[in-house]
């Protein structure tokens, strides 16, 4: 379970103080004495004496409420969250209708029935001891690679074309005999609000930004009382694709979210987003409690090793090029990761220019949201901005890179060779298939083959092709790389399997 360093089980607590020295710089513009050394930041002399880094503005850090990691990985496999789910008595019969969604590994060293259930699901108990089976965390942060399952790695497979509350439909309600059947019916019915709003146009993307615009519409913001009809009218035909990113970066982003939106104490957003059946403030406040220690879990958790042998030499030259055109942007990596520095900037949409629907969406159609939060309980904790000081996203940490295909936030470039060559990203393409061992070592991604657009596509097979002109699918911007030679662009590509 430990080829890569960060199988399940495998991770060892650290300490950390949240904002280690070097992450992050003071709010503003990131400067020539934070990039680099010399005139020609970031890297050497020879460097160009700016780049996108120069229109950055560099989120400010904000301490995380200090937490138990031990804890916290004990609660994010076994405490309930969601706070609905599927009776354990019925788990049998309603597993296989749900697809990918309720696939996964059993893992034996979790406790009870939880080693009976797939590794994102969780065995719970209801307030008269009957047991349910919910959704946790890792249906989105448990991905596979090289087929081992990769606690923070984004989950690329999941099928959410279609959502729990359309899989599940011939179910009919139960009889509220038990506090888990009662909860089955709650459960079924939040998806039914919320399922027209979430489901993705290809397997890979993730519902979460959709889910949070859907819950925010059926919340009271101040009691978080459910409400059946939303205040805002379902957005004809307007999905917006996420890419879900991995955990590792999470210790490191002042801003959580490819716009950065999340600031402060992140816990308020986490928990947000798993907040189907969380219908009052005295919930929502159990459950952030405990997220302080989920929160200093994830802040321990570190990339995997890359696997395979590397060219030293190429990569050393590979580091140069970074430094000097990269690392700006995307900060500096060491044997020690304390000593790693990241700027943690939000870049212009205009100078980024990757697809811009997620942030100006957010900014603009459905701007209630950050109105929403912050005026709500969750906003007591964590503060959303979208537009701050201006609309954009933010440059993430590069670590474990090489094993997060596919790229950009919005999942739509399969592989780093593309991310640095925008002449070789498709318009159309679909996976070879979604076995995790089948990888191209070579460019760093998914391998993938041609394919018509998602129109010209047979109905049953379209969640299969990746349409580059669908609304918040685009796959341009982030052209920095086009300037490198062939040769430069393979020796970084070396230097990012280090990472």
């Amino acid at each position: 379970m430990c080829a890569l360093g960060f199988a399940l089980g495998c991770v060892e607590p650290v300490q950390n103080d949240n904002w280690p020295d070097g992450f992050g710089t003071e709010a503003g513009s990131l400067g020539a004495e934070e990039s680099g050394s010399g005139d020609g930041e970031p890297g050497d002399a020879d460097c160009a004496s700016d780049g996108p880094w120069s229109e950055g503005y560099a989120i400010p850090p904000s301490p995380q409420a200090p937490g138990d990691p031990v804890v916290g990985r004990l609660a994010l496999f076994e405490r309930d969250y969601v706070t609905c789910g599927i009776p354990w008595s019925l788990w049998e019969l309603t597993q296989p209708l749900m697809g990918s969604i309720a696939s996964g590994e059993r893992l034996a060293w979790r406790s009870g029935k939880n080693a009976q259930v797939p590794y994102s699901w969780n065995v719970v108990s209801a307030a008269d001891g009957s047991e349910y089976v919910s959704p946790n965390c890792l249906q989105c942060h448990g991905g596979t690679f090289d087929g081992e399952l990769v606690i923070g790695l984004g989950r690329v497979d999941l099928d959410m074309t279609k959502d729990v509350g359309t899989l599940l439909g011939a179910v009919p309600p139960l009889l509220p005999l038990t506090d888990a059947a009662a909860l089955m019916n709650k459960f079924m019915a939040r998806y039914a609000a919320i399922g027209p709003w979430s489901r993705m146009r290809t397997i890979g993307t993730n519902s979460a930004i959709m889910y949070a615009i859907a819950l925010v519409n059926h919340r009271d913001p101040h009691s978080l009382a459910w409400l059946d009809t939303p205040t805002e009218a379902l957005p004809k035909d307007v999905i917006i694709a996420a890419d879900p990113p991995p955990w590792w970066r999470v210790r490191k982003r002042a801003g959580q979210f490819a716009n950065g939106m999340s600031r402060g104490d992140h816990r308020g957003t986490m928990i947000l987003a798993s907040s189907l059946c969380t219908d009052t403030t005295a919930d929502a406040a159990v459950i952030i409690d405990y997220f302080a220690d989920i929160n200093a879990y994830l802040a321990t958790i570190e990339p995997p090793k890359y696997p395979r042998p590397i060219d030293a030499s190429l990569a050393g030259q590979g580091e140069a090029i970074f430094e000097c055109e990269c690392s700006g942007c995307h900060g500096t990596y060491a044997e020690d990761p304390l000593e790693d520095t990241y700027p943690s900037l939000l870049i212009p949409l205009d100078v980024i220019g990757t697809d811009p629907s997620m942030a100006s969406l957010a900014a603009g159609q459905f701007n209630y949201l950050e109105s929403w939060f912050n005026g709500s309980y969750y906003g007591t904790v964590t503060t959303v901005a979208t537009a701050d000081p201006f609309v954009g996203y933010v440059a993430p940490p590069l670590d474990g890179i090489w094993a997060s295909a596919p790229y950009f936030h919005n999942g739509s470039v399969p592989t780093i060779e593309q991310v640095l060559d925008s002449s070789k990203r498709p318009t159309y393409w679909r996976r070879v298939d979604y076995d995790s061992s089948n990888y191209d070592w070579r460019a760093l991604g998914w391998p993938w083959v041609p394919a018509k657009s998602q129109a010209q596509t047979f109905f049953s097979q379209r969640k299969y092709v990746y349409d580059t002109t669908i609304m918040s699918h685009g796959n341009g911007g982030h052209t920095f790389g086009d300037e490198l030679s062939d040769a430069q662009r393979e020796a970084v590509i070396e230097y990012l399997k280090t990472l």
